[in-house]
Order: structure tokens, then sequence, then C-alpha cells
């Protein structure tokens, strides 16, 4: 049996089409359907019944998914304890961020990072989602979080918290508030739905009246935007701050979280993700739009194992 083609057979069980399975490996649909059927013919016989609704294992695709995943595992352990040992500053880093971090950030910061250690390729997977990294999905996760998962190690790079934006424009034409307190009248954005269970969205709905929330979006980048083009105040994270933004004054009952660098403990000696680790840090630690009246100090910047079970941002 060709063992090259249970990476195949891994990603259609997963995706449970062929469509899905091609996106996933970065091939066309016919190679993937091609390497299916050679799978089936050297083993003899089907692996997935092909319904409308997509590909489902049969029997005999169940028993092989037991043993392929078991081998996946091996072999990314394999290549995670060879990799760790691997000082070269050179060969590829696959970094997961968020969104904002990778727009706003991020392109400076690795400007720095290409000239500093040219022979490092950077594969950057931006994702709000938490990566398998077990599975190589990732080599490092940028992850905005107050409990980073406990089978992960890494370090708090900065403390975050969350502010009072508006636009400059919002506040030439109506004045500059002395506090939140102040604010009930002016136009606000508001989290939608999708981010109800935020405690900013909870603080709006108890202190500012519904007639008053003239926009609403699903991430907190489209309300940062929002408030950027000066259509209403709003309550974001730090890491939010956009050009044309005000930071008014910290929101203090909203807490604070890490920003967080997490990687796999077999990788945590690989010379290369650590010069990412390291420069990564230092430039998070010196951006000047970070820093906050009142902000608490940083964690120590130690690998250290971390505590917790959610790698959701706030």
């Amino acid at each position: 049996m060709d063992w090259s083609l249970l990476v195949d057979f891994l990603a259609i069980a997963r995706a449970g089409t062929l469509s899905g399975a091609a996106i996933s490996l970065g091939v066309n649909h016919s190679t993937a359907y091609r390497r299916l059927n050679q799978l089936e013919a050297q083993l003899g016989g089907r692996l997935f019944e092909r319904l409308a609704q997509g590909y489902v294992l049969t029997e005999a695709g169940r028993r092989l998914l037991i043993h392929a995943e078991q081998a996946e595992v091996e072999l990314h352990a394999a290549e995670r304890v060879l990799r760790g040992t691997d000082q070269a500053l050179r060969g590829e880093v696959r970094l997961t961020a968020p969104e904002n971090l990778v727009y706003e950030f991020l392109p400076g910061y690795l400007e720095v990072f290409h000239r500093t250690y040219p022979e490092i390729r950077l594969t950057l997977n931006v994702s709000n989602t938490e990566l398998d990294l077990n599975r190589r999905e990732a080599d490092l996760a940028l992850r905005a979080t107050p409990r980073p998962p406990e089978h992960l190690i890494g370090r708090k790079i900065v403390e975050l918290g969350w502010s009072l934006f508006a636009a400059e424009s919002l506040l030439r034409e109506l004045g500059r508030p002395k506090g939140i307190e102040d604010l009930a009248s002016w136009p606000w954005i508001a989290p939608e739905a999708a981010l109800d269970d935020l405690s900013i969205s909870q603080w709006i709905r108890r202190n500012i009246p519904p007639e008053r929330v003239i926009f609403r979006a699903s991430t907190l980048i489209a309300m940062s935007r929002l408030a950027e083009a000066g259509l209403g105040v709003t309550l974001l994270p730090d890491d939010q701050i956009k050009p044309q933004l005000a930071r008014l004054q910290a929101f203090e009952q909203a807490g604070t979280f890490g920003l967080w660098l997490l990687t796999h403990p077999d990788l945590r000696h690989t010379g290369r993700i650590k010069a990412l680790s390291d420069l990564l840090t230092e430039q998070f630690r010196a951006d000047h739009r970070l820093r906050r009246e009142g902000a608490s100090g940083v964690a120590d910047a130690s690998i250290a194992p971390v505590a917790g079970s959610s790698d959701r941002g706030p």
C-alpha cells in the first residue's frame, strides 16, 4: 500500500466531500478522486459510499480510519521530536494569528524578522480559531485569550484590556466627553448577537438606551472600522486601535486578557521557532499602540507551561 495515500483518505474522511478534501490538501478535485481510487484499488475494497450528501465511510473505511489516525499521530510526534532539536536558523515556520493582528501589526514586525533571518520561510495562517499544533497545522500560535490551552506552552507577551474609542472626526463634532457616563446620548456601535458573550455586550445593554445603538457588527474588526469612519463611539480591545481612532479611556469593568505566543512542547527548542517568538515578543512590547494608562505589567517572558482550557480571545 502507498502510505502517502492515507493523507488523502484522512482528508476526505474529515471533510466528508471530495471538494472539501481537495481544498485542505491544496489539490484539485480530480486529483483527490484519483488518489482515493488508487488506495481503494490497492486495498481491494470501497472505503466510502458515494452519496448525494457526501462521502460516508464504509465499514472497511471506519476500520482503516482508526489505524490511519494512529499512524498520523505517531508520524507527527516523530517529526516534532526531530524538529525540536533543530537549532538551524533556516527552514519553514507556520504561524497562525487572528485577522486584526495580521493586518495591523505583523507586516512591519515580519519585515524586521525577514531582514534578520533571511533563510527562515514563514507561512502565515490568518485565523481566529484554534488550530491543531499536534498535526502541525501551525508551529506557533498568536492568540488573545485569558486562558490558553493547558496542553501548550508559551509566553504572555503583553497584557491587554478594553477601552472606549471614537474617531477624531466625531469628537470634533460632539466634543470630548469627560467620562463614559456622558455618552448615553451619543451614537453607539455595539456587538451583534454573535458576540453576546462579551462583557461589553452586557454593559451596553444595561447602560446605553437601545435607540442610541445606531450600528451593530458581528466582529470586532467591523466595529473598529465603523468607529474609525466616525459613525459612533464603541468599546474595543486595545489591539483594535486604528490611525483615526482616539482611545478616550480604559474600560476597567471588562477586565484584561493576555496576548500569548503558544507552541507545542516538543518544538520549544527549535531554533527558528524560538527566533520568531523572541522577535514578535520584542516588537509587540515595544509597540506604542498597545500602551495604555494604568496598564498592568506583563508577565515574565520565559517559556513555561500555561494553565487553562480555552483558546477563545475576547
